[in-house]
């Protein structure tokens, strides 16, 4: 092996000879490897390039790993950019084991998730070094790296030593790369695929502490997707028929943690998401033309968030500080999940609780004022706060905060708190894509309704009662509304002044 005293930091890494071409050199170009000279070595006009691209690169300078990483020294710089960067986000405020320390002591074992890792900070740091988007010339490369993991992964399936936690941690990576390039149908269906694994393997995949952490991911994707796609049902299932016929509760007397209290509300926004996407046709009907069956079930549902509830303000005065983050977000999905439920409830169905007791009583099909104005406080609060890593989480995954906003934006018959909502979604520290869901498209859809002419020249109370006009009820969820207005076909379905 010939002694390398000079060239890139790749080709001496390798011990071959190199060509000390710049920027890249010939061996790092012809390979595709990331190519890096000592800073002693960089030519004068490279120095300089690199001082005027500074406001937009994210430099690492130490490369600290629990452990001895295979591969070459970019792979290494991705992947400590990966504990110091997008980790911190993929944990939306939540429990950071899966993604801190789990999926990266499985990536020591097994190259397949290894090199899934790698793109997936590779992806997020072109996400932000592109300004919250993968710029055209990084596509290329992301999408070879993302086409070796698969091929990769299908290799380990073939193995007859392959075990169910790697491809089930690789649809959650893989779901994470198509968000971040925009491919909403391919992370779905990576998404899809992730859950009816992780479905056949539950009942027999026990002793594993990677189980649980998978379980509370993959039931809050499955959430996020049934409210990005509202034709989607959750693949899995949380309750139980005793606990959706109220011969059980499904929320404990005591929410005992907050790790047990997010469990608990995941459990019950999926049941909410089941119930309402398989009963989509009694929207809005009286309550003496609502089938007693869904009915039943609503009120027995609604007496549970009517639980959890009352038991959320003793859990939340109990946390320290440095759980504000979590606390907030729980209670902002409580509040406008519970207040999506009250919405589809005939309010003669309403039996009375101790949430409402003190309230005027909602007017039917609306958000209520005080769900409405509550929820709106807890963003701005949790907006204003200091992020955990001390910078806005320009990428998370499923806190569900645009989602929020722009529900807020459509059922809200309050010009004041629909305008605040607006101005929320554009907030600077709110996450440009949380998972599927994107805030600028979120808001491009919102704007366009608020201007357009049936929303000024009408009555309508609601954007969401404006969009049954302005859209082709067929069209779906908001990816396929976005499509619609990026392509300028959206037009008004009343041909009226």
């Amino acid at each position: 092996m010939p002694k390398v005293r000079t060239g890139c930091l790749t080709c001496k890494q390798r011990r071959i000879k190199c060509d000390e071409a710049k920027p890249d050199c010939g061996n790092c170009s012809r390979t595709g490897r990331h190519c890096e000279y000592p800073v002693t070595l960089r030519a004068p006009e490279a120095a300089s390039q690199e001082v005027v691209q500074a406001p937009r690169r994210l430099p690492i300078r130490v490369y600290n790993l629990p452990f001895k990483v295979p591969g070459s020294q970019a792979d290494r710089q991705l992947l400590h950019f990966y504990c110091v960067e997008a980790a911190g986000s993929l944990s939306s405020f939540s429990d950071p084991t899966l993604w801190t320390s789990l999926i990266l002591q499985r990536s020591h074992h097994q190259p397949v998730i290894r090199h899934a890792l790698v793109t997936l900070a590779a992806l997020h740091r072109a996400y932000l070094q592109g300004g919250n988007s993968i710029q055209p010339a990084a596509t290329e490369a992301s999408i070879q790296r993302i086409a070796k993991c698969h091929r990769q992964l299908r290799l380990y399936l073939r193995s007859p030593n392959a075990t169910p936690d790697t491809p089930l941690i690789c649809s959650i990576l893989f779901y994470a790369f198509e968000t971040l390039i925009g491919d909403a149908n391919s992370a779905m269906q990576h998404l899809n695929n992730g859950l009816k694994l992780f479905k056949q393997c539950q009942a027999n995949w026990h002793n594993d502490e990677l189980l649980p952490h998978l379980m509370n991911i993959f039931s809050r994707l499955d959430v996020q997707a049934s409210t990005f796609d509202d034709a989607r049902i959750p693949i899995l299932a949380l309750v139980t028929p005793e606990e959706m016929s109220g011969v059980v509760d499904a929320v404990p007397d005591e929410l005992l943690d907050l790790p047990h209290a997010e469990a608990v509300l995941t459990k019950l926004q999926n049941w909410l998401m089941h119930h309402i996407i398989a009963h989509v046709s009694h929207k809005h009907k009286p309550f003496e033309e609502f089938p007693p069956y869904p009915l039943h079930e609503r009120i027995v549902l609604y007496h549970q968030y009517e639980r959890f509830l009352c038991a959320l303000p003793t859990l939340l005065d109990s946390l320290s500080a440095d759980l504000t983050h979590r606390a907030l977000l729980l209670r902002i999905q409580a509040r406008m999940y519970h207040a999506i439920l009250l919405e589809n409830l005939p309010y003669q169905a309403r039996p009375c609780s101790l949430s409402e007791s003190s309230l005027n009583p909602p007017t039917p099909s609306q958000v209520p004022t005080d769900s409405l104005q509550g929820t709106l406080a807890d963003i701005q609060a949790f907006l204003a706060l200091d992020s955990p890593d001390s910078g806005p989480q320009n990428f998370t995954l499923c806190t569900q905060l645009v989602a929020i906003l722009y529900f807020l934006c459509l059922k809200t018959s309050d010009t004041q708190s629909r305008l605040t909502a607006l101005s929320l979604l554009q907030h600077s520290q709110l996450a440009a894509k949380d998972g599927l869901w994107e805030a600028d498209k979120a808001v491009s859809i919102i704007q366009f309704m608020m201007q357009h002419p049936q929303m000024r020249e009408t009555e309508i109370q609601t954007l969401e009662h404006a969009g049954s006009g302005i859209f082709d009820p067929e069209v779906g969820g908001i990816e396929q509304v976005f499509r619609r207005l990026s392509t300028q076909s959206v037009e008004p379905t009343d041909s009226g002044p």
